[in-house]
């Protein structure tokens, strides 16, 4: 039997042990077997160390980060360490199907051409429970509901719509990714990831299951919205905008760009930082000359005080 080696990644930083260790229940329980599953904790201290360890699972390995690395580089680092030829990413507070690996792996081992399969997902609230009427909405907004199964070559239009959900419902080739994350992604890892991953114009096959489940609470990340996660989407948002490979999307990944690095702007005008409202208001511009840019970039030119009022 051709058995690859599945690695599942999850980075935590101050994780709730009760989420931590439903996600890494649905790894250890997943039908395919061949797994290494990597929990690299960025927590002030190892406190997490013990309930991994209590697992009793050979597959799992528990480091501990000192310094933390930062969201994107404890990604980057993972993927570099893993030994699998295909990498799950895994929230610390989400969890997975059972046939997860099992039923997105098999289109990538019958087809070489893919980098990726993706699925659907259930978005929960934190006690666990389905959301369904917002998981139809979403399911709508990001393309999903309406795609065909199989194979999506090249998959470029799905980037820009951010129909894969990079770190909540899909399986990627390792040796797809085109480049390094960079550090400068942030919190927009997935974004950066889902950009890298397309880069060489292989294809992505999609499962019309929701195979998956994303906890929204008001502690991650996107609710967080903070201004690390949206300079990383707009930096990426840029990136695509200037890659000749994805030259069909470049014109929806700019108008995408002036609108993540105007958030940029909004963001620090709200916290009465003049200076860098003004510089993230005039990269807004570069992409598309638009009176809401404008009007954020006249209101960086306001004295501290009436900023911060």
């Amino acid at each position: 039997m051709n058995t690859p080696l599945v690695s599942i990644i999850t980075t935590t930083w101050r994780s709730q042990r009760q989420q931590l260790q439903a996600a890494l229940h649905s790894a250890v329980r997943q039908t395919y077997r061949h797994l290494e599953i990597i929990v690299s904790d960025d927590s002030p201290e190892p406190d997490l160390a013990d309930m991994v360890s209590g697992m009793y699972d050979e597959r799992l390995h528990y480091r501990h980060n000192v310094p933390a690395l930062g969201v994107a580089a404890n990604h980057a680092r993972c993927i570099a360490e893993a030994r699998g030829d295909f990498i799950v990413i895994l929230n610390h507070d989400d969890w997975l199907d059972a046939t997860f690996v099992e039923r997105l792996l098999q289109p990538l081992l019958n087809d070489a051409s893919l980098a990726l399969a993706f699925c659907d997902h259930w978005i929960v609230d934190v006690d666990g429970e389905r959301r369904v009427a917002e998981t139809e909405a979403a399911s709508a907004r990001y393309g999903r509901a309406a795609l065909a199964l199989g194979r999506h070559r090249p998959f470029h239009q799905l980037l820009v719509d951010q129909t894969i959900p990079l770190a909540m419902g899909t399986l990627f080739r390792r040796s797809a990714l085109s480049d390094l994350l960079p550090v400068n992604a942030g919190p927009a890892y997935d974004l950066w990831l889902t950009y890298l991953l397309c880069r060489n114009g292989q294809g992505a096959w999609y499962v019309p299951a929701r195979l998956s489940n994303w906890r929204t609470h008001a502690g991650n990340q996107t609710s967080l919205g903070s201004i690390e996660l949206l300079a990383g989407a707009a930096d990426c948002w840029a990136a695509i905008a200037a890659d000749d490979r994805l030259a069909s999307v470049r014109q929806a990944a700019a108008v995408r760009a002036e609108l993540a690095y105007r958030a940029c702007a909004c963001w620090q005008l709200r916290h009465g930082n003049g200076c860098e409202t003004r510089r993230y208001a005039l990269q807004a511009l570069r992409y598309r000359v638009s009176p809401k840019s404008l009007a954020v970039y006249a209101a960086g030119l306001l004295p501290a005080g009436l900023l911060r009022s």
